[in-house]
């Protein structure tokens, strides 16, 4: 049997890069080989190569937010990348492309169309992103983690790793459970400014009541260990990075957090509360992502213009364990659990069409 070939397209941010690599170490198990398009300069390039996957690494800027300068030369930007990934895919010759978004999916998926290769997009988001919505009219399929998104589009979910699949449900997970009440706080892999500055207050006035494990990213860990410091308070972990996620999701109560789409498709997934504090994008998409949960009473949404200590710690006095627990089933009711398993059956029924 000859193996079957898949590029990869996804850079930029941990949103799109992870979901990318879930799929490929799953196709990978299944015999198939996995090539990588990326930048150098995103967080794909300290990622990918650490799982034995071939990346190839493209030149190209996104346009939002540049200066002058970059938006006059994007043109030349674009077009090399293109003519560097026709070459890629004419010297491999992949039977299928797979964009899942970043600026690099854009001249990637009009090179696989040019060279007639399957492209196939997945869309995380509740709000498509430019690349993906420009690319949807070419693809000959599309995916997305929730319904709508996407014209003509088939919902998958997100795929995340084995692990957090396996975690208990949250009838197994409260059984038993007393104590303060477990507070995780995560703010993405770099951290989140807003809730370093507010969770150590609010972990002083409600000191009787809870107990934190806090992701604070790189940057801001020492400012904010000093916080928790100088107010004497025990706290279970403040850490810049959490590695294992899964322990974290199975030890806590309720989570505060940012609302990317991975972030929301894990806590579904798992079954536990939450408080998002959307990140303040102009398109709004993180807002957008949480609004399911919401909306069935399994989290809470607060604008960062509106949190601050004295309206979190109104709101954590008002929960008890009892309450999160109903939380955490009815998130757990929205949860896509075999999203790869969606994705792999996909991608192999077109390969044979190939």
């Amino acid at each position: 049997m000859i193996n079957k070939k898949i590029i990869i397209m996804a850079g930029g941010s941990g949103g799109h890069v992870f979901p990318g690599l879930t799929i490929a170490r799953y196709l990978i198990k299944k015999g198939w080989s996995v090539n990588w398009i990326g930048t150098k300069n995103g967080i794909e390039s300290k990622i990918i190569p650490k799982y034995g996957i071939k990346i190839h690494y493209i030149k190209i800027k996104g346009l939002r937010n540049t200066g002058l300068k970059n938006l006059i030369l994007s043109p030349i930007y674009i077009l090399r990348a293109y003519y560097n990934i026709k070459k890629i895919i004419k010297n491999w010759s992949p039977d299928i492309i797979l964009g899942l978004g970043g600026y690099v999916s854009g001249p990637g998926g009009i090179a696989a169309w040019n060279c007639r290769i399957p492209l196939i997009l997945h869309e995380q988001n509740k709000i498509a992103g430019i690349t993906n919505q420009w690319l949807s009219k070419i693809s000959i399929k599309n995916m997305q983690a929730y319904p709508g998104v996407l014209r003509n589009a088939e919902v998958v979910g997100n795929p995340v790793c084995e692990k957090i699949i396996n975690i208990p449900s949250p009838m197994n997970r409260f059984k038993n459970r007393e104590g303060l009440l477990r507070v995780l706080v995560i703010g993405g892999s770099q951290g989140s400014s807003i809730l370093n500055q507010i969770l150590p207050e609010v972990s002083l006035v409600l000191k009787e009541k809870i107990i934190i494990w806090h992701q604070t990213g790189v940057k801001e860990l020492e400012k904010t260990k000093k916080k928790y410091e100088k107010f004497q308070l025990n706290q279970y972990k403040i850490s810049c990075f959490i590695k294992n996620i899964s322990a974290a999701y199975q030890w806590a109560d309720i989570i505060i957090c940012r609302s990317g789409a991975l972030t929301v498709s894990e806590i579904s997934i798992v079954g536990l509360a939450a408080i998002f504090v959307p990140y303040p994008h102009k398109d709004q998409h993180q807002h957008r992502n949480a609004k399911d949960l919401e909306s069935i009473g399994a989290a809470k949404i607060i604008d960062q213009s509106q949190f601050n200590t004295k309206l979190l710690v109104n709101l954590l006095n008002s929960l008890n364990r009892d309450t999160l627990f109903l939380m955490a089933e009815k998130a757990y009711s929205l949860g896509i659990r075999d999203s790869i398993l969606n994705i792999f059956n996909i991608i192999n029924n077109i390969s044979k069409k190939t």
